[in-house]
Parts: structure tokens; C-alpha cells; sequence
């Protein structure tokens, strides 16, 4: 986006050019007023370290069967609300706002649209999912909104908190798994009402599945370069501590997946200098280091009952790996016009029980399919690509990699086909550590 003095007008070859792309909003747009910018440090805060486990622990019921409906959206939620409406109250030229989302966040206001058709369909024939629209799709939205608002100072501050989080939650991870205790335990509630502690370590981020997910995007980031605030001498540490993380977490696919990646990066840098290419001495050092140091950090943390854990989950996982594989008969066996628009819900239910799945369906638009119907899922998951192409545009090429190791993993359980916030957090992460270097610093961009 390019920028001129407001209200200047364009000289006549300056406006065909300006008329030939209209794709391009040349306004100059102010970013948000210091004390909203205030607000979003605050509600910053809330998403990172006051996860659904905390609200559950001090008796907010977020999780529970029972309890209040208002309990159920989390309180980020209400807060980011809140925050908007006070941005755009206080917004100096709410006309040039407008014009921006409508050239630069169709994409995001075409996923909200989405997510309304899909409220509209759950409440006209009483299905499940009403609070995923709350905690998973307005959240996001107005997130979306807000992020290019944030100065580059504050954005610098954001991605500094980032690294001291991931710090303190995989430091918390580890030590929860060398305890054998949850500081914020996760406590899950069958169907038939019976309630058990998640043994896996969920240190801030509420789910071992989700906390695996952002750990594991995290790394890639660092892997791919991201993260300029953290000192170079640093960055390789981090990353073993954060791997640690997810041997705590025991996310099977992030923990594999992350295992893989590494490799790959190994072999090619090991490639590059047998083919003779000039290489940084120091990588070679520290990339040459991890192979011995890797293989006698894992033969410790094997010798004390480390993986013990993360060999249960790939020898009994309840059932995980199962639904896996009869999830897509459950949803062929809807007629046409079910599996396009949705049965009806005592159907619907009956059918999960019937096949076992009454723990829910491993893959987000599968679940959203057999509940509310293929158009509303195909809505949805279209919206949320758009949202993430829009919010990618403003980032360094590099982004494509944790984006896509994020959409690989939720692809491999419930994800945001119910109340999942961890979204919003993910969109955070990679706008903080993939912020593109010429973006202008007095001026949204």
C-alpha cells in the first residue's frame, strides 16, 4: 500500500495509475489511539496466559457440562468485543476505515458473513456448535481487524512478550511432566458425564493437542529465521527447550512433524556443503553440534521414563487413531440432502454414537460437515483461507511454512470446528514474527 499527504490530490498520470489498480487503498491511515493500543496489550495478556484451564480452575465453568451460557465464551472474547467497538468509536477518519476493510479484509468480513449463515442454520434447527461462533469466529474476525492497527513499536514489544512466553510455557511443560503434576490441569468430561485429569502437560495454552500445535509452529518459525528479536546465540537453545515442550505436550503428529522438518533442514545443510556452496561457519558449528548433543539428550531423557508417555500414545490413544479412519463413513452415510444442509440433530447424534465416535470427529471440516451440513463447512473453511491469505499478504514469504504446518496439524483433530481460540493466537504469533521489514512505520500499511 502506498501513501500520500491526506487530502492531496492525485496529478492526472498519478490517478490513472492509482485508477488502474484498484486493489490499492492510498490512503494515510493512522494507527490505533494509545490507549486502544493499551487495551490490545491487555487483551494480548488475556488470550496468552488466562487459557480456559485458568477460567476452570478459579470456577468460571468455561469447559463444564453444566453451568451458565455466559460462562462459556472465554473472557478474551468479551474483551476484544469490547475493544473494537471502542477502536472504532475512537477512530479519527472512520470513512477511510470503512473503504480500507472493504479493499484490504473482504476475505475476513466474507468469513464473519460465513460464520452468521452458519449461527443462522444451528439456532433455526437447534443444532450444536452455537459458542464455536463466539470463541472461534468472531474472535478471529475482529483479531483480524484489529492486528494491522498495532504500531511497529508495539508490534516490536509483541513479538519480546512472545518469546518470554514460549519461554515460560515450555519451561512449565517440562516441569509439569517431570512432576507429574498440572499446574492448570485439563479435566475432560465424557459423555456420560464422567470427568478425568488430562495426564499430558497443557502448561498456558488449556489443550495438549493445541499447546502442541502453536509449540510446533513456534519452532518452525525459528527455524525459518523469524523472530529478530531473539539474539542468534539463543535461537538454537530455544528451539531445543521448545522440542522438549512437545515431548511434555504429546502431540504425537506436532512431535513427528517437527522431527521431520529438522531433519530436512539437517540433510540440505549437510548437501549444500558436500555440493561446495558457501556456507555460514557458525551454522555449521551449531547444526554439526546438534547430532551429538541431540542423540545423548535423548538417550537421558529415554534412560529416565521421558517418552514413555508419547510411546502410550502411539500404542493406545483411546481410540484417536480409529476415528481417523471411520469418520468419512459416518459422514457417507447421510443421504445428499443431509450431508449438503445437515440432518436433523437427534439423527446426527445417534449416528456418532453408532459408529463410536461420541468423543468427536479428528478433522475440522469433517466434524462441521456431519453437524451442520458440506455448504456450511465449505463456507467456513473457504472463509478462513481467505482470512489467513489476507493477514499472510502483510507478512514475509517465509510465513507459508508455519501456516501450513498450523492448517496440516488442525487437520488432525476437532481444531476449529468447535470453541478454539487458539486461532486467534496463532494469528498473532506469525503477524509478530513475520512482519515484513519495508512496512512503513508512521502509517497502516
Amino acid at each position: 500500500m502506498t501513501a500520500r499527504g491526506e487530502g492531496t490530490p492525485f496529478p492526472p498520470a498519478a490517478f490513472a495509475s492509482a485508477a488502474a489498480s484498484s486493489s490499492v487503498v492510498r490512503l494515510r491511515l493512522p494507527f490505533a489511539a494509545p490507549f486502544v493500543q493499551k487495551m490490545m496489550a491487555v487483551y494480548i495478556v488475556l488470550l496468552f496466559i488466562v487459557s480456559a484451564n485458568v477460567l476452570d480452575l478459579i470456577g468460571y465453568d468455561y469447559s463444564s457440562i453444566g453451568g451458565s451460557p455466559i460462562t462459556k465464551i472465554h473472557i478474551s472474547t468479551y474483551f476484544i468485543v469490547l475493544l473494537f467497538g471502542v477502536f472504532v468509536v475512537s477512530y479519527p477518519q472512520k470513512g477511510d476505515l470503512a473503504r480500507y476493510y472493504l479493499a484490504r479484509k473482504l476475505g475476513t468480513i466474507f468469513f464473519l458473513c460465513a460464520s452468521v449463515f452458519a449461527v443462522v442454520n444451528i439456532v433455526a434447527d437447534g443444532r450444536n456448535g452455537f459458542g464455536m461462533f463466539f470463541d472461534t469466529d468472531l474472535h478471529l474476525f475482529l483479531c483480524a481487524m484489529l492486528l494491522p492497527f498495532v504500531s511497529p513499536d508495539n508490534m516490536d514489544r509483541l513479538e519480546r512478550f512472545l518469546h518470554w512466553f514460549f519461554f515460560a510455557n515450555a519451561l512449565l511443560a517440562v516441569i509439569e511432566l517431570g512432576i507429574g503434576f498440572n499446574i492448570f490441569p485439563l479435566i475432560t468430561y465424557s459423555p456420560d458425564g464422567m470427568t478425568t485429569v488430562e495426564p499430558r502437560a497443557t502448561a498456558f495454552l488449556s489443550h495438549p493437542l493445541h499447546a502442541a500445535t502453536i509449540t510446533c509452529v513456534y519452532i518452525v518459525s525459528l527455524l525459518c529465521g523469524a523472530g529478530t528479536a531473539l539474539r542468534p546465540n539463543l535461537r538454537m537453545p530455544m528451539i531445543g527447550l521448545q522440542c522438549a515442550a512437545l515431548l511434555a505436550f504429546g502431540g504425537r503428529t506436532a512431535f513427528l512433524l517437527t522431527a521431520v522438518i529438522m531433519t530436512g533442514m539437517l540433510a540440505w545443510t549437510l548437501l549444500r556443503a558436500a555440493a561446495g556452496m558457501k556456507l555460514s561457519r557458525t551454522a555449521l558449528i551449531v547444526w554439526f553440534t546438534i547430532i551429538p548433543v541431540g542423540i545423548a539428550a535423548v538417550a537421558v531423557l529415554a534412560s529416565i521414563g521421558a517418552f514413555d508417555q508419547m510411546f502410550d500414545r502411539f500404542t493406545e490413544d483411546g481410540g484417536s487413531a480409529r476415528t481417523r479412519w471411520i469418520m468419512v463413513p459416518l459422514l457417507l452415510s447421510f443421504n445428499w440432502g443431509d450431508m449438503l444442509w445437515g440432518a436433523h440433530t437427534d439423527y446426527v447424534r445417534s449416528q456418532v454414537y453408532s459408529y463410536g465416535l461420541e468423543w468427536g470427529v479428528e478433522n475440522p471440516f469433517i466434524q462441521m460437515s456431519v453437524f451442520q451440513g458440506v455448504v456450511v463447512a465449505s463456507m467456513i473453511m473457504l472463509g478462513a483461507l481467505l482470512l489467513l491469505w489476507e493477514a499472510y499478504r502483510r507478512m514475509t514469504w517465509k510465513a507459508i511454512f508455519p501456516i501450513a504446518v498450523f492448517l496440516f496439524l488442525c487437520s488432525t483433530f476437532g481444531s476449529f470446528a468447535g470453541r478454539f481460540f487458539t486461532f486467534a493466537i496463532f494469528l498473532v504469533v506469525i503477524s509478530a514474527l513475520f512482519r515484513r521489514p519495508d512496512t512503513p512505520r508512521d502509517w497502516v500499511s
